[in-house]
């Protein structure tokens, strides 16, 4: 999604460093390529907790409490109310200014005062504090991340986050509904049969790929292909902890294949990232591994090793989606 960052930065901080700027693009990473995760809905109990937890406290290192923090965010929302679309690279932004952290983005280090946002933004405030008293009851899920349990050395990566207890009766609602699924399809498999269409019989590599931002992303292992730029691409999504490429690898890769095959110079990038909990240094590994699976997943479907090249992303971790949308490798084309 091609988007002017930094010229809706600087409607609301005309000063704005340009480098800063461009550092917090490429921080937010994949989040700017689907339209609904490149803004910040503050109406969202869960995203503005998800701004606090991942960009605040992890990015930015703050240590405020929680309700001077969610201040914070409501005093930005409501600077920015008269924008129907907020965006993430400005949101982010205008709270690294606010709390003097530009030079973690290779800006200026500021100063904070908490008293001049309680007195500047006193309506931010009380819509903070009427939301946070309204979710009182829900559990943060970002706390769940901090209590993954250790690494084993006898474990296959599993130092990313653990499901909490507390949602093992959805699991198992989740399970039965899915066991009812599998049920009603094995008894209307036949019919369904019977009215497949002719498309069935199209070959993958003449099918178009999907424009970016209108995918489904899998909540497991799975597979997207997608157009960048004109150009395929290709995002695999594994499970927590895991490095092994879905099989329905070979079938989202041949649009790719196709491409390569008709441009001699081609060459692809393939890039992998882990979710933000667990050990950072295993987690590196693991965005490694999974690379690597799929540099060889693309070998075994016919594109020249020489032709793929392994990238490491500046940041392999990514804190600013979801857990699911996280682990992930991308493969595209340079």
């Amino acid at each position: 999604m091609a988007e002017n960052w930094t010229v809706n930065v600087k409607k609301y901080a005309p000063d704005a460093i340009d480098s800063v700027i461009d550092a917090i693009v490429k921080h937010c990473g994949i989040a700017l390529q689907n339209r609904d995760s490149s803004l910040v809905s503050f109406s969202d109990t869960k995203e503005t907790d998800r701004v606090r937890e991942s960009f605040l406290k992890k990015k930015l290192g703050l240590t405020h409490p929680d309700t001077e923090l969610d201040a914070a965010i409501a005093a930005v929302g409501e600077r920015m109310s008269d924008d129907t679309t907020k965006n993430r690279v400005t949101v982010y932004y205008l709270l690294t200014e606010l709390f003097g952290k530009l030079d973690i983005f290779g800006g200026t280090a500021g100063s904070y005062s908490a008293a001049g946002l309680a007195g500047a933004t006193a309506a931010g405030a009380a819509a903070a504090g009427m939301a946070s008293s309204a979710t009182a009851a829900d559990t943060d899920s970002s706390a769940t991340y901090a209590e993954a349990e250790p690494v084993h050395a006898t474990s296959e990566y599993h130092h990313e986050e653990e499901e909490s207890g507390g949602l093992g009766w959805l699991l198992w609602l989740l399970l039965a509904a899915a066991l009812a699924g599998l049920l009603y399809w094995l008894f209307t498999r036949d019919n369904n049969d019977a009215v497949q269409g002719a498309d069935d019989n199209v070959p993958a590599e003449s099918m178009p790929a999907t424009a970016p931002g209108s995918t489904v992303i899998p909540e497991g292992a799975g597979v997207v292909s997608e157009l960048r730029d004109e150009k395929p691409a290709v995002i695999v999504y594994f499970d927590t902890g895991k490095a092994e490429v879905a099989p329905e690898f070979a079938d989202e890769v041949a649009a790719m294949k196709a491409y390569v095959d008709a441009n001699a110079d081609a060459e692809l990038a393939v890039s992998g990232y882990n979710d933000p909990t667990g050990n950072a240094e295993l987690n590196a590994e693991l965005s490694k591994s999974r690379a690597q699976a799929v540099q060889a997943a693309l070998v075994t479907a016919g594109v020249p090793e020489g032709s793929i090249d392994l990238v490491k992303p500046v940041d392999t971790t990514d804190e600013d989606t979801d857990m699911a949308q996280a682990r992930r490798v991308e493969v595209t084309v340079k």
